[in-house]
């Protein structure tokens, strides 16, 4: 066991000190990063609909693992932000912009993939809610998804098409 780490006050104290230093990343990440605002307000509205909707646990279970993951997704960036800031300080460099870019990266993919999977388990129940038939509302979410998968794709092909010509972009 490692036994320095150890709280010298005990499990629960140690336990209460994780968590004291969680809450204050979450605390920085809402008090300084704006997209992590943003991704918390949609998580709200999305919470809310979640206890508003009929959905099974399953549904509701999914639409809260893609929240989850999202904010996570957002805090790491955040994370991989402050560390490369400190390493590299005043002197821009080229692999501490990649790892900031690749970061940035994971954020906007989990983003897209909660954003497919909450059109996918909310949609319909939500078009079925303000009135719309259930088979309408059914294909309404699988359009919505889809055509969320292919702007995506799309983005994805039109920086591959920008930087087709770099020899960095893909060695």
């Amino acid at each position: 066991m490692d036994t320095e780490r150890r709280s010298p006050h005990g499990v629960w104290a140690g336990l209460q000190r994780a968590f004291t230093f969680a809450f204050d990343g979450l605390r920085h990440a809402l008090r300084t990063q704006r997209t992590f605002r943003i991704h918390v307000a949609i998580a709200g509205l999305i919470t809310v609909l979640v206890i508003w909707l009929p959905l099974s646990t399953t549904e509701a279970a999914v639409a809260i693992l893609a929240i989850a993951v999202v904010l996570a997704a957002e805090l790491f960036n955040t994370a991989v932000e402050a560390v490369v800031d400190l390493l590299v300080e005043r002197n821009h460099h080229e692999i501490a912009q990649v790892a900031k870019d690749v970061a940035a990266a994971g954020v906007l993919i989990t983003s897209v993939a909660a954003a497919v999977a909450g059109t996918l388990v909310l949609g319909a129940p939500l078009a079925v809610a303000v009135g719309i038939s259930v088979e309408v509302a059914a294909t309404l979410a699988r359009v919505v998804a889809l055509m969320l998968i292919v702007l995506g794709a799309g983005g994805l092909l039109r920086l591959i098409r920008q930087h087709a010509g770099d020899p960095q972009t893909f060695h």
